[in-house]
């Protein structure tokens, strides 16, 4: 069986984590969308990956207690499905973050130099 401590522990963290990971999406989104409507999609995949982490959270919390094996074995397949889902999504952020911040520079820098172009000299 898995330690309680360890479990109580898993718990606790998912919910401050998962809770922290859906406000800071919300806040990514609505900063994203005065950007453009694309800048928006890290902060739905933050949002999105917070509701797992909660869903992971309250699989584990449904382990605590339990003493038939197949009822603890569902449950726990349960947590690692849910878990797994948080980090494909955490993933999938980092990713589309990392895209979305190469595609910034780059256009940065393409702006930067038509504008240094269009300078008149004297």
């Amino acid at each position: 069986m898995i330690n309680q401590d360890n479990l109580q522990s898993y718990i606790k963290w998912a919910n401050i984590v998962g809770i922290f990971t859906i406000i800071m999406g919300v806040l990514a989104a609505l900063g994203g969308l005065f950007a453009f409507i694309v800048g928006a999609a890290p902060g739905v995949l933050m949002i999105i990956a917070g509701v797992k982490l909660l869903n992971a959270k309250k699989a584990a919390s449904e382990l605590l207690g339990i003493e038939d094996p197949q009822v603890f074995n569902d449950r726990l397949n349960s947590l690692f499905i849910e878990s797994t889902g948080f980090l494909k999504f955490q993933g999938i952020y980092y990713i589309v973050s990392l895209i979305l911040g190469i595609i910034g520079i780059i256009v940065s820098i393409v702006f930067s130099a038509v504008l240094i172009n269009n300078i008149p000299m004297y």
